[in-house]
Parts: C-alpha cells; sequence; structure tokens
C-alpha cells in the first residue's frame, strides 16, 4: 500500500520530527513570537490586500532557518486564512466587488495549481529573480500611480482602458493567472502583482483594489496549498503559529484602510514592496 504524504498524516508523531520538517514541542516563546510577527504582517496584508509571503519567507528561512522549499510552502499555507479573515470583514462592510475578484481568483488559483507542482524542480536563483523582478515592476508602477493627479475625488488616477467588457475581463483573468503562477513558486499570494496592475490597467482605486485582492488572494492560495500539502513540503507548526496572528492582524489592517487617503496608501505600499523585494533578494543571497 502506497504511503501516504508526511503531510497528509499530520497527526502521525513522526510528522512533526525536526528531521520531516517541524519541530517537536516548539518553545512557547518561539511560538509568540511568530505568532507576533503574524500580526504585523496581517495587518499590513488587510490594509494593502497582498499575502503577506514577502516577508514571511524571510523570516522562515532566513531567521528561523526553515529551508527554501519549505519556507514557500508553509508561507502559502499561512496565506489563506489571512485573506479569508480581511475578505470577510470587507464582505460585511460591503466593501468588497465580488465579480472582478473572482476574475483574478480562478485563473490564478489553476496558475497557482500548475506552478506549485513545478516548484520543487526549478533554480532557485529563476524564482527568486523572478520575483524580484516583478515586485520592482510593481512598486515602480506605484509610485507612478501615486505622483499622477487624480480625476475624481476617490484618489482614482486612471479610468478602465478597456472599452469592451470581454477585454477587460481578458485582462483581469491574465493578470490573475499571472499573478497565481508567481504565487505557487514563491510562497506569496500575487497581491503585490494584482493591486498595481488593477489600478493601473482597470481604473481601480487603492482601496478597492485591496479589497478586491484579498477575496483573489484567499481563492489563488488554497490548490498551491493543497499541492505543498499533498508532497509533504508545508511545515505545519509554524504555518499554525502564524496563523494566529495573521487572521487578527488581517482584520486589524482591513479597519485601518479607512483611515488613509488614497495618496498616502499608494505609498506606503510602493515602499512595503521595495523593502519585500529587498527582503527576498537579501534572503536568497545568503
Amino acid at each position: 500500500m502506497r504511503r501516504l504524504p508526511c503531510s497528509v498524516v499530520v497527526l502521525q508523531s513522526h510528522c512533526w520530527t525536526r528531521s520531516e520538517s517541524a519541530l517537536t514541542g516548539m518553545e512557547i516563546w518561539r511560538f509568540a513570537l511568530i505568532a507576533l510577527f503574524g500580526l504585523g504582517v496581517g495587518t499590513l496584508s488587510g490594509m494593502f490586500g497582498v499575502g503577506g509571503g514577502t516577508m514571511i519567507v524571510p523570516l522562515l528561512n532566513l531567521v528561523l532557518g526553515v529551508p527554501m522549499l519549505n519556507a514557500t510552502s508553509t508561507s502559502l499555507f499561512s496565506i489563506a486564512p489571512t485573506s479569508i479573515s480581511g475578505s470577510y470583514r470587507h464582505l460585511r462592510q460591503g466593501t468588497v466587488e465580488v465579480t472582478p475578484a473572482l476574475m483574478f481568483g480562478i485563473p490564478g488559483a489553476v496558475a497557482s495549481l500548475l506552478s506549485a507542482s513545478i516548484s520543487g524542480f526549478l533554480p532557485e536563483w529563476v524564482t527568486t529573480a523572478g520575483a524580484v523582478g516583478v515586485i520592482a515592476f510593481s512598486a515602480f508602477r506605484m509610485f507612478r500611480e501615486a505622483a499622477k493627479k487624480p480625476i475624481d475625488d476617490s484618489g482614482r488616477t486612471a479610468e478602465m482602458r478597456f472599452s469592451s467588457k470581454t477585454a477587460a475581463n481578458l485582462v483581469t483573468a491574465a493578470i490573475g493567472a499571472f499573478a497565481g503562477f508567481i504565487a505557487g513558486i514563491v510562497g506569496v499570494g500575487g497581491g503585490f502583482i494584482i493591486v498595481p496592475f488593477g489600478m493601473a490597467l482597470l481604473g481601480y482605486t487603492m482601496k478597492e483594489m485591496s479589497a478586491i485582492s484579498l477575496l483573489s488572494i484567499a481563492i489563488i492560495a488554497i490548490p498551491g496549498i493543497a499541492t505543498h500539502a499533498y508532497l509533504g513540503h508545508i511545515w505545519y507548526l509554524y504555518g499554525i503559529a502564524l496563523v494566529v496572528g495573521t487572521i487578527p492582524g488581517a482584520a486589524i489592517g482591513v479597519w485601518l484602510i479607512k483611515k488613509f487617503e488614497e495618496k498616502t496608501l499608494r505609498l506606503a505600499f510602493g515602499c512595503l514592496l521595495v523593502l519585500s523585494g529587498t527582503l527576498l533578494l537579501v534572503n536568497r543571497l545568503n
């Protein structure tokens, strides 16, 4: 009979040994620190519509010594609950457009499933160069959007560039698919792609895209998580510790976003992207 992967038989004691992807009896202080870090990441996720993987992966790999493949997989594992938490608050407030979120999320989920399946076969320098390059370009777009003059009181800086609904839907699906492909490989949610491109190409505000992106990320992350779980890549104790912090953090972030002006949010998100790209680059070079 075929032996199930360790990640599937999570209740068996051997799944929690150091040699097989987790720590037995993780110290309380370590769990608490990871959860506190998760609270900060979750808050940023709720505000900016990102999964937080570009911050979680360096913490797990560089600080806690989790192997890169396991770090990216565990990061992805924590992203879905984070996004669901923020999305739930947006849905209750009526501040999220569900249809575009599905248009981003469903193609992204399919692409995430594909890329997660091949993530273990790609050289690290390929994933690093790709992720950092995309983040750098996204940061440039965010600073550029922040510098533009608003065209209405909402702070919007662009109208939708496609007069055809079909063309707009195709562009939305393409953005989602690209975000999902990157998400499955690098262990991020894809929000750093969805948010700036949605603003620049589809004419959404930062606040609108933050809400849409969170719901999209929740959809995108699930197939990738399932694939990594089946392949035994996830370190569950670290993932649970992160989720303890990110779930309330995401709700806090959704509440905070209402307190800031559009331009301030764009500038702050651009700075967050620069920080995230730097952390990923430093992490992979060590």
